[in-house]
């Protein structure tokens, strides 16, 4: 089974965060779901508040 391309590129994500930067917005972060669509957040970038319940099984 071949594998799929990328969702997102690297050059992709260089010129959206070149563009961030000149817009004079230095945090921010990128999402990329799974259909392929990018979704950009400006401002000061938060830990994801979904919680996975493996994770306090793990703790």
């Amino acid at each position: 089974m071949a594998n799929r391309p990328a969702l997102l590129k690297q050059s992709e994500l260089t010129r959206y965060l070149k563009a961030m930067k000149a817009a004079g917005n230095d945090g921010g972060r990128v999402e990329v779901k799974p259909d392929g669509t990018h979704v950009i957040f400006q401002g000061e970038s938060e830990a994801s508040t979904v919680t996975n319940p493996c994770d306090r099984l793990l703790k």
